[in-house]
């Protein structure tokens, strides 16, 4: 190391302190630098002091490089280090045991998928640090990034906090985060370093935040390592953005900080809204957090300290199951565009939450067709298929049924494999003695309940699915749509798929997104609009293939194969028709082969 001094003392610890660092360390920790000259200087006649070190360094220069100099003519450069290292002053040393490797296996690959799952935090509308994916939903970052107040205070006004993804999408995330541990006071307030692990019990500056939607499960994750690394020295991977630009990855070493393993020292350039960038060994595993600038480089969070914070929530946060081919094949029917319908059936299979189903509906009602209302019914079908007998799916077709709608629902139902009672009549509605809109209402509303009834003593959930009517629904049939799906929301066991019945009016809140009802409680359907896809569609489309397959994919490669796939159609505000899928499908497939051939799941051509 240039400029530096071997230590003798036993105190020492054997290592090498660089002499520039120890004048860092002076001005940094005045008062601890002068406590430690006076120590190590007792019984000397003419003492140093750091009085009379101010009034001797020559003018503009750095008083503590004087007092380096001093003490190495005194010869108490060893021990005035160890009295400082005694004191808790954090000193930089040079890793004497491990070798630095500066060979990355596989970094390139990394890189690729290193800019899929990285992000930037926004503040407002401010690049306020970097984060990363570790689940569907959750963000893991710095809790300083988000930090309007020092640790421990309210953090009011509480921030606008969202997450621009590497898709060019942003997420707004939930406030208070899903996780956060503070980092010291001294870190938020004088951005120094801790002088020992005790001040930083439990402060690791690490938040965690939870994304309304799960959209990152094609976006790829951090994984967390089954036995994080204890040992901070070796080479380093710095997945971040500096000043909030795309820099790629940087590439340097990390080294301890004298005997201080709460934090840990790496050479990598950073700037602002570096923070929370996640930073990984040579073995490309997950080993901290970015935390922010320390003498010549940057000093990190170790993983060890806050995984088992971590791994609770990331085993909780589940993806939604999706589909890209209704039989999970190359050759299959291709799913492309419809991730609201797979995140709003999931969120529809949580009974402790508001979402009772899902609302499919065309952006263009009048020039729309009613190709891609039918085929919900045929993703709703295969969907459930996944799942065990619990599921059962009833399509209802409200026309073409009769002039009795509420029998063709129960005949449906009973075909489906769900015993039901005869319906008993209401004695307000008795034929004759009630409006006929009124009897038609609540006889779809008694059925509904029978059938909710029926659903819980068999232990099955049961999807009622109502398909959009080809033509003028009869005001009877509207009646009884109505009460099917008012007495529907009120069912634990009943879920409904409305595909279609734009122009009518129907109850129960409507949800923009899945995540938009998290904060609600009135039971409702989240809204899914169909009608043109988009370029991100087809890339989670090759993302979601790829990963099924478990075929290894790079995004430049999905990026390619989408552009390719799109080569030549015109989209009209970013939206592609539908009349094209069947060609973005054609072109999709040899690159779909490749996957398969990958996979070891097909032969070569």
């Amino acid at each position: 190391m240039a400029d530096g001094a071997r230590l003798t003392d036993d105190q020492a610890d054997d290592v090498l302190v660089a002499e520039e660092d120890l004048a860092r360390a002076i001005e940094e920790y005045p008062a601890d630098a002068a406590a430690a000259l006076d120590a190590v200087q007792l019984g000397v006649a003419q003492p140093l002091n750091a009085a009379g070190l101010a009034v001797a360094a020559p003018a503009g220069s750095r008083v503590a490089r004087l007092w380096v100099s001093q003490l190495r003519e005194s010869d108490l450069l060893a021990v005035f280090t160890a009295a400082l290292r005694a004191r808790g002053v954090p000193l930089d040393v040079a890793p004497a045991r491990e070798p630095f490797d500066d060979h990355f296996v596989g970094l390139g690959r990394f890189e690729a998928a290193a800019r899929a799952f990285r992000c930037r935090v926004l503040v407002g509308n401010r690049v306020a640090g970097t984060g990363c994916l570790i689940g569907p939903r959750l963000v893991l970052t710095a809790w300083h990034v988000i930090a309007v107040g020092p640790p421990g205070s309210p953090q009011e006004p509480a921030p606008d906090l969202r997450v621009l993804l590497s898709d060019g999408t942003v997420e707004s995330v939930r406030v208070p985060p899903h996780f956060a541990s503070f980092c010291g006071d001294d870190e938020y307030l004088r951005q120094r370093v801790p002088r020992s692990d005790g001040e930083v019990i439990d402060r690791n500056d690490v938040a965690v935040l939870l994304m309304r939607r799960p959209v990152g499960m094609y976006l790829g994750r951090a994984l967390l390592p089954r036995v994080p690394r204890e040992r901070g020295s070796g080479s380093l991977a710095l997945v971040h953005f500096p000043a909030g630009e795309d820099r790629g990855v940087g590439v340097g070493r990390m080294n301890p900080i004298g005997q201080l393993t709460a934090r840990w020292r790496h050479d990598v350039t950073t700037l602002p809204a570096s923070s929370g960038g996640a930073c990984f060994d040579n073995a490309l595993e997950l080993v901290g957090l970015h935390q922010g600038k320390y003498r010549k480089g940057g000093r990190l969070v170790p993983l060890a300290r806050f995984v088992k914070d971590l791994q609770p929530l990331v085993d909780a946060d589940v993806a939604p199951p999706v589909m890209w081919t209704l039989d999970g094949t190359a050759a299959g029917t291709p799913v492309i565009g419809r991730t609201g319908f797979f995140e709003a059936v999931a969120a529809a299979d949580d009974d402790a939450g508001p979402v009772r189903g899902v609302r499919v509906k065309r952006r263009d009602v009048a020039g729309g067709g009613t190709a891609g209302l039918a085929f919900s019914w045929e993703i709703l079908r295969h969907l459930l298929a996944r799942h065990d007998a619990a599921h059962v799916a009833v399509r209802v077709r409200s026309d073409d049924v009769g002039p009795d709608l509420v029998a063709h629902v129960r005949e449906r139902v009973v075909e489906a494999g769900l015993a039901l009672g005869e319906p008993s009549e209401s004695a307000a509605v008795v034929p004759g003695t009630a409006a006929p809109e009124g009897a038609a209402r609540d006889r779809a509303m008694r059925l509904v309940e029978a059938v909710g009834e029926a659903a819980g003593l068999a232990g099955r959930r049961v999807w009622f699915f109502l398909g959009n009517p080809s033509g003028t629904m009869r005001e009877e049939a509207r009646l009884v749509v109505d009460g099917l799906v008012d007495a529907a929301l009120a069912q634990p066991r009943i879920r409904l798929v409305i595909s279609g019945f734009e122009t009518v009016a129907l109850p129960g809140q409507e949800f923009r997104t899945s995540g938009a009802a998290a904060d609600l409680r009135s039971p409702g359907l989240v809204v899914d609009y169909i009608g043109g896809f988009t370029r991100t569609d087809v890339v989670n489309f090759l993302r979601e293939a790829a990963r099924s397959l478990q075929a290894a994919a790079s995004e430049d490669v999905l990026q390619n194969a989408a552009d390719l796939a799109l080569q030549g159609l015109a989209a009209d505000f970013g939206f592609y028709r539908d009349d094209d899928l069947e060609t973005v499908a054609t072109a999709l497939r040899p690159q779909l082969r490749l996957f398969e051939i990958r996979a070891g799941r097909g032969d070569r051509p």
